[in-house]
């Protein structure tokens, strides 16, 4: 099982932490398209590694390559978010309204990187350093290795034996 060793700073750690949490709010975002059920290794696992090293100088964490591909998908989901935090701010105003459309996003978001409360414009700097933790990641790699996989299953089912065909016993 190939596994993917990130050493991430602490900010780097924080980025990581919102689109995760941001992925989780998301009904249905641990669900595998192709069999309707939830993944055995996704982004879930990934919280209680996470959340006790945030506030350490880096975090160090494992991933397997379904969740390196998820996690990038997740943070193309925040960098969408947060291109537009700013406007969504100035729309809501002073109301509790919420800036985005996943469930305490903005509460986590506010946590996370203080200095968002203070000046929502500085969200955009945020999703460009994301941009650049996303091109980090060893998703290719990781795509090769689901790939892999996924050979390795079908090859699998298709080598088993079935009982009713008396003629391949």
């Amino acid at each position: 099982m190939t596994r993917f060793a990130l050493r991430l700073p602490r900010r780097q750690a924080r980025m990581v932490a919102l689109a995760v949490a941001y992925h989780l709010a998301r009904p249905g975002s641990e669900l595998d398209p192709q069999t309707a059920r939830e993944y055995e290794h996704g982004l879930r696992e990934v919280p209680s590694a996470l959340e006790p090293q945030l506030d350490a100088e880096s975090a160090a964490l494992e991933l397997r390559p379904l969740q390196v591909a998820l996690l990038a998908t997740a943070l193309s989901s925040v960098i969408n978010e947060l291109k537009v935090y700013a406007v969504f701010d100035a729309m809501a105003g002073e109301s509790a309204r919420p800036r985005s459309t996943a469930p305490g996003f903005d509460d986590k978001l506010r946590a996370l990187f203080p200095e968002i409360a203070g000046d929502p414009s500085t969200a955009s700097d945020l999703a460009g350093e994301m941009t650049m933790l996303r091109r980090q990641l060893p998703l290719a790699r990781a795509r090769e290795a689901l790939g892999d996989e996924r050979r390795a299953a079908d090859n699998a089912r298709r080598t088993r034996k079935r009982p009713w065909q008396l003629w391949k016993r």
